[in-house]
Parts: C-alpha cells; structure tokens; sequence
C-alpha cells in the first residue's frame, strides 16, 4: 500500500510539472510570437517596429510596372531609297538603346598596289578628326550621352556604329554621318596611326596563327580576294593622307551606302539623315573586282619545335 501510494503521488506530480512545461511553451512561443511580427530586424533586436510593413504589401504612390507579354510581335524593317541611291534601312525594338551602322560596300577587294593597306588604315582612322569636329571633340560628344563607337574594315565591306540611348538618336546620327563623310586626314593624325599598325605586325609576325586566315586568301585566291586585309610592311610607308582621301573618294560614293538602325522610328530616321547623305553624288556603281579560287598551301615555321601548315581545297 505505501509503495502504490507513493507511485500515484510521484504520477501526479509528473502530470503536473508537464502541464506547467506546456503552459511555458505556449507562452514563450506566442511571446516569440508577437516580438517576431515586426520582421527580421524586429526579432534579432528583441523589439517591434509598426513602421516596416511587410515586403508582401506594395507600397503606397508607387506604379506597379505592366507585365510583359508571353510574345512580342518582331519589328518589321523599313526601307527607304534616296534620290542619289543612298539607302536607309531600321526596325523598331522594344529596347531604350539605340543601335545605328553605317556601312560601305568598299574593302580591300576594291584596293589596288598603290593603295594597298587602304581599308586597315581607313578603320584606324575612324573617328578622328573631321573638317567640322576635333577629335577630342567627338570623343567628348559620345562620352556625353554614354555612347560607344566601334569601326571594323573587312573585305569587301566597311562598317562604322553609334550605340546610345535612343533619346539622342539625332546627334548619333550627325555626328556618325560626320565622321564617315567628312575625314579631315591630319598627317600626323595618319601617320600616328601608321606607327600603331606597324608595331601590331611586329607583334603579328611572332604569333602564326594571328596571320592564318590572311594567309589562306592570299593562298587560296587568285585576284581581288587575295589582296592583303592586313596593311602589308611595304605598304606602311607609302600610305599617306592623300591616298586615303582619294580611296574614300572613290569608293564611298551613294549608291554604295547603306544607313541601318535598330530600336528607331523610321521616318524620324530619314527626316534627320535624308539632309546629311542627299547631297552625296550619284554615281553608277563599279563592278566588282574579279576574284578566282585556285586552292593553295600555307607553311610558316614558327620555332624549333613548331610549324603551321592551312591548306585551302
């Protein structure tokens, strides 16, 4: 009898110290609870904030941004031909930036021995100084409006580009127009540029694999393809301002250019560009020079224990 006493007595105070138990955690978790219904910072201070509302509510005066569709319809290219030939191509886009190239069919292909090296010089010479602006002065306009200008010379065609807010699509669209028409060809301008060329040879004729694809058109071409892209040694010190001013007013004649732009409005486009290229000349244009593919070999050793070899079929 007193041990089954003493075991009921020890159950019941068991009972009770788990109900107490209970009551305490329920306690601290609703304390835990309520500190923590102001938020993260709320609870990591021990304190409550009414003034930090939840990250689920928007929050008051501000516009919600529409949803963007599932699918936008692609911008249809527009083109417009001028009277002197010259053409202009865009699309609209969607996108706050402005993408705007000029281009002429005119690369190395239309060089001739004289003015061999033409088109690599021409893109060094993109952007420099013109007859209207210096070039400290085109630098500082592009910087202006946070744009980047970019040339590139290939083969057989010259490309110039203007990349900004679309909000300025009229100074791009001068200053590009400006650049490309206008060249001023300072000489110590082109021969500074000339300076830079021939030191990336030197830096070039180390490295083979650099010169490949030159190798392989003068390898596999007979004709205007094999005309050197890169400015060849000899040529360096012949190229002058002269020769550039009689190749730009040779080749970048109307009907040969080609005005793009992406994220536009056409007619805005032509309205401000229809001023600056329509008094370009309107010429027939040449045919384009002849080219024959014969196939060739290319082997250039580049150390003792090197040596590469391209073959065009």
């Amino acid at each position: 009898m007193h041990r089954a006493a003493a075991s009921i007595k020890a159950l019941k105070r068991h009972t009770s110290d788990a109900r107490l138990c209970g009551a305490a955690a329920r306690f601290a978790s609703t304390s835990i609870s309520k500190r923590s219904s102001g938020g993260f910072f709320s609870w990591l201070t021990g304190g409550t904030s009414s003034q930090l509302p939840s990250l689920e509510v928007p929050l008051p005066g501000v516009t919600l941004p529409p949803s963007l569709p599932d699918y936008v319809e692609p911008g249809k290219t527009k083109l417009t031909t001028l009277a002197n030939g010259v053409r202009i191509a865009s699309e609209t886009s969607p996108n706050p930036a402005a993408s705007i190239g000029l281009y002429v069919d005119s690369g190395s292909i239309y060089e001739t021995p004289a003015s061999f090296g033409a088109s690599h010089l021409l893109e060094r010479m993109a952007f420099k100084t013109t007859t209207n602006r210096s070039h400290l002065r085109i630098v500082r306009e592009v910087e202006a409006i946070g744009g980047s200008v970019t040339a590139s010379a290939s083969r057989e065609q010259m490309g110039y580009t203007y990349d900004a807010l679309k909000t300025y699509v009229p100074e791009m669209v001068e200053v590009l127009i400006d650049s490309v028409r206008n060249p001023a060809f300072l000489d110590w301008e082109v021969n500074e540029q000339l300076q830079k060329i021939k030191a990336e040879i030197g830096e070039a004729s180390n490295n083979p694999h650099g010169l490949l694809l030159e190798a392989l058109h003068s390898a596999g071409f007979s004709g205007a393809l094999a005309n050197p892209l890169v400015a060849p040694e000899s040529a360096i010190n012949r190229l002058n301002s002269t020769i550039l001013e009689e190749f730009v007013a040779e080749n970048y004649t109307a009907p040969r250019m080609v005005l793009a732009a992406s994220g536009v409005n056409h007619e805005e486009l032509v309205s401000i560009a229809e001023s600056l290229l329509s008094d370009l000349p309107k010429v027939v244009c040449p045919e384009e020079p002849k080219s024959v593919y014969v196939g060739g070999e290319y082997r250039v050793s580049g150390g003792v224990f090197e040596s590469t070899s391209s073959r065009c079929f």
